[in-house]
């Protein structure tokens, strides 16, 4: 066999080792690909399941349902085509695609948002759903205008779902004799709807601040039957700290503080007289 002969092997022998690395190379990169896909589309369907079976019902209404449902169709549809038509793959899809043939779509019962756990889990679901909504229109599986639509109901929803849950909380101070928790959560409503900005929202925040007015009323009043003093003293008392020394007798202000009230200073102009250096 001439070396000639030899070298040609070679070389053909050599080409078909590469080409066969690369072939081998490319089957992989192709099986990951359909493995991150599958996975994705897997993900968003499981999440698209979560937000239809736990928004609740005040949220959640029927033509929301059956975007949704048409949703998942498609994501089916794509997860059937990389994982070649698996049999559970399929059988989803026909179910899915059955429920939204009869009109049927799904529905959950309201939700009172009455703890900071249940309004939690409310936004988490409205979080998801618009981005699901979000990667649907990337994906050309809705329109712009549809995600215009039921953005601008996400955004309300929200805001309900929030205040619903400071106002719940504060009726339930309110209900407990706890003024001061019901003011801290009108507080909490004011300052939302404040930072928000919204001129539609102009009348919520009008009411919110007359009812935390109404609880601050209901804090002085508290105040003043557990210490019989005015609502005006306890500001000043509030102010008025004289510190503790052991061994020693604090000298009594009240004088300083009966005198200044007779006078018909208001409390926002009292000045305490300086503490006392004893010797």
């Amino acid at each position: 066999m001439s070396p000639l002969l030899i070298g040609g092997l070679l070389a053909a022998g050599l080409v078909v080792l590469v080409s066969i690395g690369l072939i081998s190379q490319g089957l992989e990169r192709a099986r990951l690909e359909r493995a991150r896909k599958s996975a994705e589309i897997a993900a968003r369907i499981k999440i698209g399941n979560s937000v239809m079976a736990n928004l609740p019902g005040q949220f959640f209404p029927a033509e929301l349902g059956n975007l949704l449902l048409s949703i998942e169709i498609k994501l089916l549809q794509k997860l059937a085509s990389i994982n070649n038509n698996a049999p559970e793959t399929t059988k989803r899809l026909e179910e899915s695609k059955a429920q939204l043939q009869q009109n049927n779509p799904p529905s959950n019962e309201p939700v009172a948002l009455d703890t900071e756990a249940k309004g939690k889990e409310a936004r988490i679901q409205l979080e998801n759903l618009y981005k699901q909504l979000q990667q649907a229109q990337a994906d050309g599986f809705i329109d712009k205008a549809t995600l215009k639509k039921w953005s601008d109901h996400i955004r309300q929803f929200l805001v309900a779902a929030t205040l619903d849950t400071f106002n719940a909380s504060a009726k339930l101070g309110m209900q407990q004799g706890k003024p001061r928790v019901a003011k801290l959560q009108y507080e909490r409503a004011v300052a939302y709807l404040t930072k928000l900005n919204n001129p539609a929202f102009s009348e919520h925040l009008a009411q919110y601040k007359a009812l935390m007015q109404r609880a601050d009323a209901a804090v002085a009043a508290e105040n003043q039957q557990s210490t019989g003093l005015p609502a005006s003293w306890m500001l000043v008392l509030r102010l008025w700290k004289v510190p503790k020394k052991s061994g020693r007798r604090k000298r009594s202000t009240t004088t300083d503080l009966h005198s200044s009230f007779a006078a018909g200073s208001p409390a926002a102009s009292f000045t305490p007289v300086r503490k006392t250096q004893w010797p």
